[in-house]
């Protein structure tokens, strides 16, 4: 029977993110980098510990649970971009190859950082868009739209170098056409995360602005383009092969326009602004390649475009070619 990615079923699309996460976590390159890894401390001039350091230390104090837990979070957030494609139909024609793309860009591009809490970040990140994308309805929808703000501040507060995120509410607002009632409800999710964390500070003897101290110290920690230096030769070609693919992805969007619903339009075009939000995040100064993690949910939305609308006969080659170059990213040092 032949083999058609641009009509990928789920079964196969899930065995290929499973294999994928697997290597990216267990991998020589994972193993080799998390020998050589040296155990982050808090040494933070605010005495105030994060959420995001508290994963770290998890990381650190048990490495195989929080492998384990890694290759979860890679499949269960590569299932749930997919299943946000299918549910809206974002490509004219039923497939799964979003999940298996979200290995390939996740586990590819991070070239063994296993980075836990930006992992847990991808995943809320997915989350957000998924309830900020439920939203879209022709009455309120207060809840998905909370759960969506309420997901957004949590990722925040997790990965605190992600601030530009914050710009997906009121992105999220203008596309999908919601009231300035959903929009206070809407920061009200957004600004409770961050708000509980100042009260559980509070509570525990800190100052109540201690957590705001704490967040934008790690905001501004780091050395200015070091991510873009550092990157590895097999991280900068599959990155560079993504970056031709999205954009022969948005030429096929852009020329067929109307060829999908106004809500599917709107959410492609969300993800989109969400990658662009993205590359700003790597471009602050201590960005690591784990970034990847979080470009990767966009990413793996949008590439899709072009495997389902490009000739078989071109598309299934370079498929395989992103799968070989991140099986070599993860295994080979």
């Amino acid at each position: 029977m032949k083999f058609d990615i641009a009509r990928q079923a789920f079964i196969p699309s899930f065995l290929t993110l499973a294999a994928l996460a697997t290597a990216a976590v267990y991998g020589p390159v994972a193993a080799a980098a998390a020998a050589s890894a040296v155990p982050a401390v808090a040494g933070t001039v605010v005495d105030f510990r994060l959420p995001g350091e508290f994963l770290v230390l998890f990381q650190n104090s048990f490495p195989g649970w929080a492998r384990a837990l890694t290759c979860l979070l890679i499949i269960v957030t590569g299932i749930r971009t997919g299943h946000l494609t299918v549910r809206y139909n974002l490509y004219t024609t039923n497939t799964c190859i979003a999940i298996p793309l979200y290995g390939v860009l996740a586990g590819g591009l991070t070239a063994g950082a296993a980075d836990l809490p930006m992992f847990v970040s991808a995943l809320f990140l997915i989350l957000s868009i998924k309830n900020f994308c439920r939203s879209y309805s022709t009455s309120y929808a207060f809840d998905a739209i909370f759960r969506g703000a309420l997901y957004l501040g949590i990722l925040l507060i997790l990965s605190p170098k992600a601030l530009p995120l914050i710009l997906l509410l009121p992105l999220a607002v203008i596309h999908f056409h919601r009231t300035f009632r959903e929009l206070i409800v809407a920061l009200t999710g957004l600004l409770l995360p961050v708000l509980l964390l100042c009260y559980v500070g509070w509570g525990l003897g800190n100052e109540f602005h201690a957590p705001l101290l704490a967040l934008g110290e790690k905001l501004i920690a780091g050395q200015w383009l070091l991510f873009f230096v550092e990157l590895p030769f097999g991280v900068q070609l599959l990155g560079g092969a993504a970056v031709v693919l999205l954009i022969f992805a948005m030429q096929y969007f852009y020329a067929d326009l109307y060829a999908v619903s106004s809500k599917s339009r709107s959410i492609l075009v969300y993800h989109l602004e969400i990658l662009l939000l993205i590359a700003a995040v790597a471009s602050l100064p201590g960005a690591t390649v784990s970034v990847f993690a979080l470009a990767a949910v966009p990413l793996s939305a949008l590439l899709p475009l072009f495997f389902v609308r490009a000739h078989p006969g071109i598309a299934q080659p370079i498929y395989a070619l992103c799968l070989a170059g991140a099986a070599c990213n993860m295994i080979l040092q």
